[in-house]
């Protein structure tokens, strides 16, 4: 596979992004049944809930669709199935696991009670970017992570992360006081202890479905990152943008164990180190860099009044949720897990990675890509 160093694939794949998508047409109809994997090339089908103008789609799966083919000289393949047509967003790992998809979202919000210690990277004012998270966590998946994944019967794919978490409201938020009683949609987990202890009302309710809530007025508030925000067209309905970056969301992907084992060994390997370049697809080109920036044009061109915190606000933000870092940790190593150990090697890596460029962090995946998130 040839290198991420100047000019790499993910710029690449960037430049070619108009070009393939007028090449996809519609998937075609889901055919289940046993598949022949002694025939090249081979398609993996790739399942998602969200739309096809989603930048999780057009800046994460159509780039990256494009270089599997192309460094597997077209081995292998990704066949997109796209909203919703085979599985919504909270059923991610049960359709991975029967066989419906060979790869897919699989967020663990939406089933906060199957994870423990992986709700650790949603602690607040973690991280400084979303790229950053992304790479912290995909390292210290081997060590902390991977056997809690596991168990829900799918390997690891890759973990996209979102930028920073904000609000959209329909009332001006402003301080801490203004939030308080306000209904909010939030993920669950963390997220919604770290909006409950801001003195919000957190209503869990997926991405995608959260414009008819809003609208309908079930909620009067959104906690989402601004490139979601304009993805799911929230400004239509929330004249207010409340800045705190109060935490970053990973977006875990899971594959098909059956899928990934029937693989050639040579395309394993293949695929194992193209999907670690998959991890920073969408975080360096939606959720940061030019997606991020067209995020707040859109914003402000819709109307939306944007509240940056002053300092001392942002300051009571802050010192109100940091009592979670050690509720987090009380909580799990009473159950005898180690979480200490957790959040101190994620503070630990997201301080040391914090001043990292998207070119270094691309060198450092090409050069030192992780490696044990799939046995191979």
């Amino acid at each position: 596979m040839s290198s991420l160093g100047n000019k790499s694939h993910i710029d690449e794949t960037r430049r070619n992004l108009l070009l393939s998508l007028s090449g996809l047409g519609i998937a075609a109809p889901f055919i289940s049944g046993k598949r022949d994997w002694t025939k090249e090339p081979i398609t993996l089908r790739y399942t998602s809930h969200t739309p096809r103008s989603h930048g999780l789609y057009t800046e994460g799966f159509v780039p990256f669709a494009e270089l599997v083919e192309r460094e597997t000289g077209g081995r292998l393949r990704l066949e997109p199935y796209t909203d919703r047509i085979l599985h919504g967003p909270i059923d991610g790992f049960k359709a991975a696991t029967t066989g419906i998809t060979d790869y897919t979202h699989s967020y663990i919000t939406y089933q906060p009670g199957s994870f423990r210690l992986l709700h650790a990277p949603q602690l607040p004012f973690l991280f400084s970017s979303p790229q950053v998270a992304s790479l912290v966590v995909e390292e210290l998946y081997p060590k902390h992570f991977k056997r809690e994944f596991e168990k829900m019967g799918v390997y690891l794919a890759h973990c996209d992360c979102t930028s920073p978490y904000n609000i959209i409201s329909k009332t001006p938020i402003r301080t801490l006081e203004d939030l308080n009683g306000i209904k909010i949609r939030a993920t669950g987990g963390l997220t919604s202890e770290i909006f409950r202890e801001l003195g919000a009302a957190p209503v869990a309710i997926a991405a995608a479905e959260t414009y008819p809530a809003f609208q309908r007025g079930v909620i009067d508030a959104v906690s989402l990152s601004a490139s979601d925000i304009v993805a799911y067209r929230l400004q239509e309905i929330g004249p207010y943008y409340t800045r705190v970056d109060v935490n970053v969301l990973l977006l875990h992907y899971s594959l098909n164990r059956q899928t990934f084992d029937a693989l050639p060994q040579d395309l394993k390997a293949a695929f194992y180190h193209l999907l670690r370049i998959r991890s920073q697809l969408t975080a360096q080109n939606f959720y940061s860099g030019a997606g991020y920036e067209h995020a707040f044009k859109t914003l402000r061109e819709s109307g939306v009044e944007v509240f940056e915190l002053e300092e001392e606000e942002l300051n009571r933000w802050q010192n109100k949720v940091a009592p979670l870092k050690e509720q987090f940790i009380a909580l799990h190593e009473a159950a005898g897990l180690p979480a200490r150990a957790v959040v101190n090697d994620l503070e630990s890596l997201a301080t040391e990675y914090s001043s990292l460029t998207n070119e270094q962090i691309n060198e450092h995946i090409m050069n030192s890509p992780t490696q044990g998130i799939i046995d191979l």
